[in-house]
């Protein structure tokens, strides 16, 4: 007799305990947070955080949303569960903080959003849970403003990530992991991203682990270092100015117009 049984994702996200003492994302909002606010405030000055425009990109039950209204930002969050948007929307409203967050529904593949609506965007736990990850990043460059700033967490395709997630955190739940809650095979790999982000239209700033730092109030306390091996964090602007843009589906295309000095310089040498 199986002691578990694996959920959808859609079933996992409608009935989360989001704002349970216990959840993981909940334990680390804060942590999250930090990161957030001070490569924003890395790129677009100090304190330019008050009343910044900030799409969070799967708000789930609102925990990044509300801890950065507190901070001073104006936030809309996009979710495609009504049930988690509901959730958010009744804590919002009991912290007095309603007034501060806009949640819409909607998909990461197709934002119901603006163009370049947004001076930054946020996208944590959510990228290796999206059906089209390419889409998904062509669509938050598209709502980004230029030289806007995204900010972004995922996992990282690696043995000890599914060791950690899925054989033992999905087989003995706690803290918010449940069976089905994570896919193996959509983990990202750090270099994968990096080429998705570049072939889109952004530069990346960094790509750092996101691990833990020492214990606080009986949890682990996470930040940015250097281990990567389970999950990672950071940053990429949209640049001011349009460049040349190369799509990754075509991958010669790509490595020529990376290298593209080199082989202007090896045919005039042939030449």
């Amino acid at each position: 007799m199986k002691l578990w049984r694996k959920h959808s994702q859609e079933e996992i996200f409608s009935s989360f305990g989001w704002w349970d003492k216990g959840c993981f994302l909940r334990q680390m909002t804060g942590d999250r947070c930090d990161y957030i606010q001070s490569r924003v405030e890395r790129v677009l000055g100090a304190g330019s955080l008050q009343d910044l425009h900030i799409l969070e990109v799967g708000c789930g039950g609102g925990l990044i949303c509300e801890e950065m209204a507190r901070r001073g930002a104006t936030m809309t969050g996009v979710d495609p569960s009504e049930q988690a948007l509901q959730a958010a929307r009744e804590h919002a409203a009991r912290g007095d903080l309603a007034d501060h967050i806009t949640y819409t529904h909607g998909y990461a593949e197709s934002l119901p959003c603006e163009t370049g609506q947004f001076q930054a965007v946020v996208c944590l736990d959510v990228l290796e849970h999206v059906k089209d990850l390419r889409l998904t990043i062509q669509e938050i460059a598209r709502v980004l403003a230029p030289g806007g700033v995204f900010v972004f967490d995922t996992i990282n395709r690696t043995l000890l990530a599914r060791v950690l997630l899925i054989w033992y955190g999905e087989h003995f739940p706690s803290g918010g992991l449940v069976p089905g809650l994570h896919d193996y095979n959509a983990f990202i790999k750090p270099a994968e991203l990096q080429c998705l982000l570049e072939g889109t239209e952004f530069q990346v700033q960094e790509l750092t682990g996101f691990m833990p730092r020492g214990q606080v109030r009986g949890h682990f306390r996470m930040g940015p270092g250097w281990f990567k091996g389970v999950a990672y964090v950071g940053y990429a602007i949209k640049p001011a100015e349009r460049t040349a843009r190369v799509s990754v589906r075509q991958p010669c295309l790509f490595v020529f117009w990376r290298h593209r000095a080199f082989f202007q310089g090896f045919g005039e040498r042939l030449s």
